[in-house]
């Protein structure tokens, strides 16, 4: 069609707002729940303008790009409200667009308004596929959304040049990995590593990434296993008029999921690589075959139907071949003579640190170099114990990066990291904030280092009261977290008790004695202070389920305070005061 038919086309469209808005689902794959919709704008049916690219680019040539985009989101934002769709509404908005200088100010939040939608329910995708030469007024354009309430998204994260700068500065809610990323992840390492990465900037950054493009399975199960919550794809869910609102049948959350208990977050599911399997009366020589002509190929799991009976490494089967006549003895032998059936076997959910405690337990035996993982008994790959030890040393040194300087426990990130992974995996959990009372004072009258003592005792009596559900961290100063799955009241009351009977060794005699301190209030008024003591406020998953970060942070302080004013120390807030169970 000719340029000026386009442009009236165009025209057409814009002036009779024939534009039709579909929308496809964004679901959190953790909970088996829709997280939003992203609006996608379609011309007329049968217009040469239909589809969204020449559709956009002929309003580009036209210089009308602003005006079709503002007629877009109010369109999708009417038919988002019409059909009462659950969950936030995604809308894309080009850098030219944004950055017209007779882009509408403030049409947006009125015309939500009107609707009933609130801003907090909208993101304001930004793709990097376009991306845009003033890269500050960009980001004066999204902070003025912002500061509307409204949330940011890049899109396409990794298309084009701008969208790590665009990260660092303008923290975004959201990063949506460019499709390019997501196809075939399941047969690219290279792709699960930029994957892997992006997600552990974003919990450092408290950011959400969605992954879109999803189209197959196998890259669903790589995505979950890299961390990925939000998902979006022709797996998941068409672009619609009406669209799905529930995850397709099978795609459920795996049953597994959210089941661990140890601080790894990943488990040895993270580690499958997809297995070659063989039955059991195939040859070694065909196996060794195999093996020349696929050099990266380590091991091959030999089954009966969908049962892996065990393994024959690469090494193995040179070490055997290597011998005199070892190649003429053996290569019309049967696998299921030589292979090796004592090869580890784990499921899928178990956590990195049991896999890992369970390899090296073994102390006469050589450590196993593949082991299998499996998920209701069914094989889903080989592990190999080289990427466990790498992965286990990388959480290792991250832990280490962030813990704090004094007890060595966690700090912030990962106390950060950890509530989100509750909140993620939709776990009930308790949150126990522990505070030295009236330590001003013994700071000021003992000195720091006698206060350093202090605190790090504490420290190691809240150490040894964790297990496998409990996790504990030093906020800084005389603040201490634990947070865990079982109810901590009774283990609470015993650490309280515990630093009570231990606390004498602290002071001297004659304030022993006197059980207070002289010295200057938090008004500078010097006054006889009680001595220091542990209190712990505690708050139940009633409190916890869902709440959000300032939330936490709220009830956990009212939590603190209600502590101090009882005689035990101890408050689950809500309910009456406990006091202290006899141990």
């Amino acid at each position: 069609m000719a340029a000026i038919d386009l442009q009236a086309e165009l025209t057409k469209i814009i002036e009779k707002q024939s534009i039709e808005s579909l929308f496809q689902p964004i679901f959190n794959i953790s909970a088996g729940k829709i997280h939003g919709f992203e609006a996608l704008s379609r011309g007329p049916v049968h217009s040469p303008l239909y589809s969204p690219v020449p559709l956009f680019k002929t309003a580009e040539h036209e210089g009308r790009l602003s005006e079709l985009e503002t007629l877009c989101r109010q369109i999708a934002a009417g038919r988002f409200a019409e059909r009462k769709l659950p969950g936030k509404l995604f809308i894309n908005i080009s850098p030219k667009a944004l950055l017209d200088p007779d882009h509408p100010k403030g049409k947006t939040l009125t015309m939500l308004q009107q609707l009933g939608i609130s801003p907090s329910q909208v993101v304001i995708e930004l793709s990097e596929q376009h991306p845009a030469d003033d890269i500050d007024l960009l980001k004066t354009c999204l902070l003025h959304y912002r500061n509307q309430g409204f949330l940011t998204a890049i899109d396409d994260l990794g298309a084009g040049y701008s969208g790590l700068r665009l990260w660092s500065e303008l923290a975004p809610d959201y990063v949506k990995i460019d499709r390019h990323f997501i196809h075939q992840i399941d047969k690219h390492p290279v792709k699960q590593e930029f994957v892997r990465s992006i997600v552990e900037l974003c919990q450092s950054l408290t950011c959400k990434v969605i992954a879109e493009g999803i189209e197959t399975e196998a890259e669903l199960q790589v995505l979950r296993q890299l961390g990925i919550i939000y998902c979006q794809g022709f797996l998941l869910g068409r672009p619609e008029t009406n669209p799905d609102k529930h995850l397709p049948q099978g795609l459920s959350p795996q049953p597994n999921m959210g089941q661990a208990t140890h601080r790894y977050i990943e488990t040895a599911e993270s580690l499958a690589c997809g297995a070659v399997t063989v039955p059991t009366d195939t040859k070694l020589k065909s196996i060794s075959d195999r093996f020349s002509s696929q050099p990266a190929l380590q091991a091959v799991v030999v089954v009966d139907g969908d049962t892996p009976l065990g393994l024959i490494s690469r090494t193995a089967l040179l070490e055997l071949f290597s011998t005199p006549y070892g190649r003429a003895l053996h290569e019309n032998h049967c696998v299921i003579e030589v292979m090796d059936t004592r090869v580890p076997q784990f499921d899928a959910s178990e956590a990195l640190s049991s896999v890992s405690q369970l390899l090296t337990s073994e102390s006469d035996q050589l450590m196993a170099q593949q082991f299998l993982i499996l998920r209701q008994g069914k094989l889903i790959g080989v592990g190999h114990t080289k990427d466990l030890l790498a992965r286990i040393t990388e959480h290792r040194i991250k832990v280490a990066r962030h813990a704090n300087p004094l007890t060595g426990l966690p700090g912030n990130v990962p106390i950060q990291e950890e509530l989100q992974r509750l909140k993620q995996q939709s776990r009930p959990f308790y949150l126990v904030y522990f505070d030295l009372s009236h330590f001003k004072p013994y700071n000021d009258i003992y000195g720091f280092c006698r206060g350093d003592e202090v605190i790090c005792h504490v420290a190691s009596l809240l150490s040894g009261h964790q297990d496998a559900d409990c996790f504990v961290g030093h906020i800084g100063g005389d603040d201490f977290v634990m947070i865990t799955t079982d109810d901590p009241e009774y283990k609470v009351a015993g650490i309280l008790k515990d630093f009570e009977a231990e606390k004498r060794s602290f002071f001297q005699e004659a304030h022993w004695q006197a059980q207070c301190i002289s010295a200057e209030d938090r008004q500078g008024a010097i006054s006889l202070q009680p001595l220091t003591s542990l209190c712990a406020g505690i708050l139940s998953p009633r409190h916890t389920f869902n709440a959000t970060e300032h939330e936490l942070s709220a009830l956990s302080a009212r939590a603190k305070k209600q502590a101090k004013l009882t005689n035990s120390g101890l408050c689950l807030l809500g309910s009456t005061p406990p006091q202290l169970r006899q141990a």
